[in-house]
């Protein structure tokens, strides 16, 4: 309990000065023959090709809202399209350095994210694997349609394809979309590979990737959980929020040691130093380097450090690192991600918030070009090399947008309620969500039960006279009830609010459950 860190007035009043840890910016230097090394040369080329993806396929969807058509394919969609061109490499790097078991939440412009965290699980999953996720989910009917148009090319290719079609599908609103149509562009998510929702709120996944970060904690689930959001969403409240949750000191001082430490939460921004049109730097905040403002949330400064967001191995490097001070329980993590939008905030954005010398100066810059010289300069591909590359990406996107556009082979939802109430709801009762004893302090019947159940299930006794109050169950008592049947049944639920453990909560719900329960439920 909290009554046993002892506050000393004697050390609080205490003259002395805060020192604040260094913030490295910018630090990694890159080694080829290290990174070569490191990676192998396959993979290396493949960052490049998967930078190559996520930038035609954003470049398509740019084509179609602004002109009606892309390679001789016209198609008019009136949905949103928030796109991430020239932020490619900061999504290929992260993804580089996650395993599916790593998730990662978004914001409404993560179309880059979805990609290369599906075509980072991709390469790591074997064939039996990747035909299991791709013949179960949603039933094979995202299969189904890609199987039509997908060449030969074994079965990283077909995940490739599939991938692809399942995204672009979402956004266009088909059955056969990974989410049945019904995410679209902001919302799209492909849990198989760690791709968790995305969210269209600013700053909206850093609560729910702190809520997925302590379940994994709590239940001893692999991996870690990245909150990809912007550097404008620095100004809104759930994004303080969720860093004051995740930096919590119960988690090294008051819970038990075996449990890990703090949740593996890392908050990744993606500085690209804009919001809609707001600078946050110079402008609408005040922190100047976005990294700054770890040293306000702990001693450790949430681990805090600027990664250039144009390096796909810088940021693979840096995530690679914060990954295992996560898994070692000493997070959160806040990454300031450097990068730059090339695309306005939307299609309709004309951009008038910025200039053409700076966009022209980042271009000079681009992720792509950059690294593409790199392969070159050190051998590790051609011009040609690269150039069949992005002629095979654009061949792929002709046969997935031919194939997301037609409505026979890929039809688009029934809005009608039923549908919706059949996505929504499963109309099945799930008792726990994990197998094996719930972790409790004492025997069901020795909690605050003992006391609720003697009490009268009814107002009134069969002579219609009012029972006792203190002898009849309340509301909250009844609340009570239910919650303790839950934490008995289900080794995942936990509660967490406001003085919900010393307090029993504001009603006195949860009394009797600081007996029952360890810290970490």
């Amino acid at each position: 309990m909290t009554k046993a860190i002892l506050i000393d007035p004697t050390e609080m009043r205490k003259p002395s000065v805060l020192k604040a840890p260094e913030i490295p910016l910018n630090q990694y230097v890159s080694d080829p023959a290290a990174e070569a090394a490191r990676y192998g040369r396959e993979t290396l080329v493949r960052v490049y090709r998967d930078m190559v993806v996520i930038r035609e396929f954003e470049t398509m969807l740019d084509r179609i809202k602004k002109e009606g058509s892309y390679q001789g394919i016209e198609y008019q969609h009136k949905g949103p399209a928030h796109l991430s061109i020239g932020q490619e490499a900061s999504a290929v790097g992260q993804a580089l350095a996650l395993t599916p078991d790593d998730y990662i939440f978004g914001s409404h412009r993560s179309h880059g994210e979805i990609l290369a965290k599906s075509l980072s699980a991709i390469a790591q999953m074997d064939d039996a694997a990747l035909e299991k996720v791709m013949t179960t989910y949603n039933n094979g009917d995202t299969l189904r349609v890609v199987e039509t148009f997908h060449k030969n090319g074994g079965v990283k290719s077909l995940a490739l394809d599939y991938v692809l079609f399942g995204t672009l599908a979402e956004i266009f609103g088909r059955f056969a979309g990974f989410n049945r149509g019904m995410g679209g562009s902001m919302h799209a998510f492909f849990p198989p590979f760690g791709v968790m929702p995305n969210n269209a709120i600013v700053g909206g996944s850093a609560d729910i990737a702190t809520g997925a970060a302590l379940f994994k904690r709590v239940n001893r689930r692999p991996g870690i959980v990245i909150a990809n959001i912007g550097d404008a969403s620095m100004g809104c409240g759930p994004v303080w929020e969720a860093m004051m949750f995740a930096a919590m000191d119960q988690y090294r001082k008051l819970w038990p040691a075996e449990v890990g430490g703090a949740p593996p939460m890392l908050f990744n921004f993606m500085n690209n130093f804009y919001g809609m049109g707001g600078q946050p730097y110079g402008e609408t905040m005040g922190f100047e380097v976005l990294a700054r403002v770890g040293l306000g949330v702990n001693p450790e400064a949430m681990h805090a450090e600027r990664v250039d967001g144009y390096n796909p191995l810088a940021v693979a490097d840096a995530v690679a690192r914060k990954k295992e001070i996560l898994l070692a329980g000493r997070g959160p993590v806040l990454l300031d991600t450097v990068t730059y939008r090339f695309a306005g905030h939307s299609p309709s954005d004309a951009s008038a918030y910025r200039t053409k010398e700076e966009m022209d100066l980042w271009r000079q810059h681009d992720s792509l070009i950059g690294y593409r010289d790199y392969l070159v300069a050190n051998q590790l591909a051609s011009d040609a090399d690269l150039d069949a590359i992005s002629e095979e990406v654009i061949d792929r996107l002709v046969r997935v947008l031919s194939a997301a556009v037609n409505d026979n082979l890929a039809p688009r939802v029934a809005l009608d309620s039923e549908y919706i109430g059949e996505i929504m709801f499963t109309n099945r009762q799930r008792e726990k969500y994990a197998e094996g004893e719930p972790w409790v302090l004492q025997k069901k019947e020795e909690s605050r039960l003992a006391q609720t159940q003697a009490k009268f299930r009814y107002a009134f006794d069969e002579h219609g006279k009012p029972h006792p109050k203190l002898k009849t169950l309340t509301y909250a008592e009844a609340l009570y009830e239910a919650m303790v049947e839950g934490f008995y049944r289900d080794p995942t639920m936990v509660a967490f609010g406001e003085e919900n453990r010393d307090w029993g909560g504001a009603f006195g719900v949860y009394r009797g459950l600081t007996e029952a329960l360890p810290y970490p439920r």
